[in-house]
């Protein structure tokens, strides 16, 4: 008995330490980050340990167990004692960066929110409003509740007002350049199908405007410093969300907020403590507007474009079987034809065999079936850059460039006998089989003929197949 609550326990210690390694060691280097900036006795400028932690948390599950919440506890700690500060202190400031965390993790999952649906609806205001007015805002009170009144402190029980908004903004903003960076970095599948996408698209120096812009604007922060500083980059940063994706957006987000929010905290320590302590509370809620307005329009430019592409593709294509639909076939086919690049055209019509017959005796929902089944085997042995269209009812049009007429005869014969040899299960499990008649016509190019010509000479040869008994193939002459 001894010797199995022994194993438990050591199966249960191998099971928490990874997430006590990982989480204590990011709290560590961002807790040390967020003290190195710390001006003179004042809180830090920076603090990117509260907002990485709970990204982690939301984004990894597995890390978010009590070996996590360990690991983040002993980062804190560490990270304080090692540059000086007193225990009992360290204790109080540790359990108020919790307090952020843990209030704004139990308000998400009452809430119910899912930080990857953060482009529907308003997800992205409702998180960041719980993280400010609930985490942010605890952590805050909690800390003037108890940090002025230590010894050894930096916080003074004469400026509570003053401590307490420099804390909760400077949680806020640290929320907002931070967290999204963790909620949007990429998985390996979306960077490799990035890298695919620049490898296809030819790369235009115009998509580097909207950067130089921005890089521009933060640098009129230092030479022009002051309060109107805050609105320097504010165009180029609407022209990068226009232009970039969110976590390119995140980057440069936080990057330029950051590099702002130090120009103007260095310009009023260098007039006088009294004026940076005058003026931090609303530069950072400046700076909370700042951040926050490129990435809402992020959010909305990406909504319209991704609800663009679903209506384009909607428009061009059949909404049963998801081949492209006639009017699209049309408009990709003349222009093919119009440019004449290619050598040759082929067309190959196929027209399921006794779909009526079908229809009638399994019922409607039975021939849509039967028609995605069809759709699916032709598109399974036809190139991607082949134009396969639904032009009818049962009849499909495939449209071929640079292809001989042996070699679009062999493409229609592999497609007619794998759907001849391919039956479709039925709901009750008995076997439809289907075959499929087919025309082809042949051209080379340029030609007069116009694209419903050449269809038409495909849709004669397709009923002479037809008319020889079905399940076979007729070339046009």
């Amino acid at each position: 008995m001894h010797t199995l609550l022994i194993s438990s326990q050591l199966s249960s210690l191998r099971q928490h330490a990874p997430a006590f390694f990982i989480i204590g060691a990011v709290v560590l280097i961002c807790c040390l980050c967020g003290i190195l900036s710390r001006p003179v006795t004042f809180l830090a400028y920076l603090w990117p340990a509260n907002a990485v932690l709970l990204g982690l948390f939301l984004r990894f599950k597995h890390l978010n167990t009590l070996g996590g919440w360990l690991g983040a506890f002993s980062g804190y700690m560490l990270a304080d004692l090692l540059t000086g500060n007193f225990l009992l202190l360290t204790f109080v400031l540790s359990l108020a960066n919790l307090i952020n965390v843990i209030i704004s993790l139990f308000l998400i999952q009452c809430w119910k929110l899912n930080y990857r649906n953060y482009n529907q609806g308003f997800t992205f205001l409702y998180l960041f409003t719980i993280c400010a007015l609930g985490g942010c805002l605890a952590s805050a009170l909690f800390a003037i509740a108890t940090v002025p009144y230590l010894s050894d402190t930096f916080m003074s029980t004469q400026r509570l007002g003053v401590d307490f908004g420099m804390w909760w903004a400077g949680e806020i903003v640290n929320c907002i350049t931070i967290l999204p960076i963790i909620l949007f970095f990429p998985t390996l599948t979306e960077i490799g199908k990035y890298f695919k996408n620049i490898k296809l698209n030819q790369f235009h120096l115009t998509k580097l405007l909207p950067l130089i812009a921005i890089v521009i604007s933060v640098t009129f922060t230092h030479i022009f410093t002051g309060p109107g500083a805050l609105l320097y980059p504010l165009a180029a940063l609407i022209w990068a969300a226009l232009s970039y994706p969110i976590f390119i957006v995140a980057v440069i987000n936080s990057i330029v907020c950051l590099v702002t929010y130090h120009s103007l905290t260095y310009f009023y320590l260098s007039d006088s403590s009294a004026a940076y302590l005058s003026t931090t509370i609303s530069v950072r809620i400046g700076l909370c507007m700042l951040g926050f307005a490129p990435l809402v329009l992020c959010i909305i430019t990406s909504n319209r474009r991704e609800l663009y592409k679903k209506v384009l593709y909607l428009a061009n294509h059949d909404s049963l079987t998801n081949t492209i639909n006639r009017r699209h076939l049309f408009e990709k086919g003349e222009r093919y034809l119009s440019e004449a690049k290619s050598h040759s055209v082929s067309l190959v019509m196929l027209d399921l065999d006794h779909f009526k017959r079908m229809n009638d005796q399994y019922g409607h929902h039975t021939g849509d079936l039967v028609l995605k089944h069809f759709s699916q085997l032709v598109e399974d042995n036809i190139r991607a850059n082949e134009l396969f269209a639904r032009v009818g009812g049962e009849e499909f049009l495939i449209l071929m460039m640079n292809t001989t007429l042996q070699e679009t005869q062999a493409i229609a014969e592999r497609i007619r006998n794998k759907i001849e040899l391919t039956p479709m299960q039925l709901p009750q499990g008995d076997l439809l089989f289907i075959t499929t008649s087919i025309g082809i016509t042949h051209q080379s190019l340029p030609t007069e003929l116009s694209l419903q010509n050449i269809i038409n000479l495909a849709d004669r040869a397709l009923y002479r197949s037809k008319a020889l008994g079905r399940n076979q193939i007729t070339i046009a002459s």
